[in-house]
């Protein structure tokens, strides 16, 4: 099997899983229409429909150890243990019998799948070729589209315990292939695990001369680290090394730019309008058959907009990605609130589907980028050996961020009015836009070792500067690679310039 055989045969479990974590994004909605219809046995009020509508943000908070756990124990056990929840989740909800179960099922789906989406993206980039990396990732998105749109259709012509058993399929097969994985080749680095790194790099991504000068690069990197790295002694040392991570500039800048990035999503209001979607296309139309239309149209609009990106992803940078679909995003926010300002002041009739128009052109602006280039970028902009920190800290960000902005909308729209939300939704996006063209650095096409320099730190960096003549010795680290029995080709390790030019230098010293 060729490598990049290999590199999507991995990546094919996220996107199984994907397809299933879609699916229980839509699936309250779905819950909710069958729970108001006579023949059903589960009647919710107002109160317990909100908590099932909501929960899986929430429930996802406790997510933010898995990280942790992925970074102790592997990127392989990480993903095992997101599917077994969501499967878990699944299944409880298949026998449930009232309205409290199904919330602890959503509860188990939210803890799970808060994390797979982490866990998902730092698989992929992590063990995928940078020339593929980013169109993978953008797979994961349109697969979570296709699961929210599967469930949506079904929910009209099949019972909902009959969907959630539907749902456990796709991630059952992915946790199944996940089996036969190698485990990451940065994790094994990180580990101190060269001979096991080698390895899996090779059977991942060959042996050609690029693929051995990126494994030369993630060896040193992680060498350099586990040389550097103190040891502990007691509470205290811990304590002031976990202090000495989260200060370090290669953790808090990755870190800010990791929040913003989400911001660009959440704090646009794209979240919001896809949850209360079918309640204002109902509160227009007055009919539930006209809504549930609607929100099928929608999420067809949302597929076809991420299937429409990979055009963009194949041809252009992430950050271009994002800035243009960003801005036209805005451009459309603030006419949508421009108006509904007018309708709200009687100048344009409140019958007008003028601010309706402005807000599928915000959608589909949307989904050309905003969907997907936050989350791809934040997996990839966090160091390697920051990533169990930074990966809990994702996960906080993406569930406070999925909690709060539904928790909050509907206040927004009470004191703000519509106008006021969208103007608001509006100069948010627009204030994270131009941090993201300012500050942070672009990801496509480049190793994850050359994405972590952007953030050394220049006083550390000085202080590795090379040492005068005077020194006793030049000490040089090669990776050699074993030459395969069954084949007569000669693998051979890439020596940087700047390594022969020292030794060129330092003739008199080397030993």
């Amino acid at each position: 099997m060729s490598p990049i055989l290999k590199q999507i045969f991995v990546s094919a479990s996220p996107q199984l899983a994907a397809i299933s974590a879609g699916g229980l994004i839509g699936y309250p909605s779905v819950l909710l229409q069958q729970f108001k219809g006579n023949d059903s046995s589960i009647i919710v009020d107002v109160h317990t429909a909100s908590w099932i509508a909501s929960v899986h943000g929430l429930a996802g908070v406790p997510s933010l150890f898995i990280p942790y756990i992925m970074q102790q124990h592997g990127r392989k056990f990480g993903f095992h243990i997101c599917c077994l929840l969501v499967i878990l989740g699944w299944i409880i909800i298949y026998f449930a019998r009232n309205a409290t179960t199904i919330i602890v099922g959503e509860s188990f789906q939210g803890l799970g799948a808060k994390s797979l989406l982490v866990v998902s993206y730092l698989t992929i980039g992590e063990m995928v070729d940078p020339k593929y990396r980013n169109i993978l990732m953008l797979f994961y998105n349109i697969n979570q589209t296709i699961g929210v749109t599967l469930v949506h259709v079904m929910g009209k012509f099949f019972h909902w315990k009959t969907i959630s058993l539907t749902m456990i399929m796709p991630i059952a097969i992915g946790f199944l292939l996940s089996c036969s994985w190698p485990e990451s080749p940065a994790w094994l680095a990180l580990k101190g695990r060269f001979d096991e790194c080698k390895k899996s790099f090779i059977w991942l991504r060959g042996a050609d001369e690029d693929a051995i000068t990126e494994m030369n690069a993630l060896l040193n990197s992680q060498i350099g680290n586990i040389n550097n790295k103190p040891k502990r002694t007691n509470t205290i040392e811990a304590l002031k090394e976990v202090w000495g991570k989260i200060t370090s500039r290669d953790f808090y800048l990755p870190s800010f730019h990791m929040f913003i990035l989400l911001s660009v999503y959440y704090w646009s209001g794209n979240l919001v309008f896809l949850v209360y979607a079918m309640n204002m296309v109902e509160n227009v139309t007055k009919d539930e058959e006209s809504a549930y239309i609607g929100m099928v149209v929608m999420d067809c609009v949302t597929l076809l907009g991420n299937a429409t990106a990979y055009i963009f992803f194949k041809y252009f940078n992430n950050k271009p990605v994002l800035l243009f679909s960003g801005i036209g995003s805005a451009v459309f926010l603030l006419a949508s609130s421009i108006v509904s300002y007018l309708q709200f002041r009687e100048i344009v009739s409140d019958d007008s589907l003028l601010c309706l128009y402005f807000l599928i052109g915000f959608m589909i602006a949307s989904s050309l980028g905003i969907y997907t280039t936050p989350y791809v970028m934040s997996s990839e902009i966090m160091p390697i050996q920051h990533r169990g920190i930074g990966g809990s800290l994702m996960v906080i960000i993406i569930c406070s961020s999925y909690s709060f902005t539904l928790k909050i909308a509907p206040y927004l729209v009470m004191y703000l009015k519509l106008h006021g939300t969208f103007l608001l939704y509006s100069v948010t996006l627009s204030v994270c836009l131009i941090w993201v063209w300012k500050f942070v650095p672009e990801t496509k096409n480049r190793t994850l070792q050359s994405i972590e320099e952007n953030y050394l730190d220049k006083n550390k960096a000085e202080s590795v500067e090379p040492q005068p003549e005077s020194q006793a010795n030049l000490n040089v680290r090669l990776v050699l690679i074993q030459k395969p029995q069954e084949s007569n080709d000669i693998l051979h390790t890439v020596v940087p310039t700047e390594v022969i030019q020292s030794l060129l230098e330092h003739k008199e010293c080397i030993t």
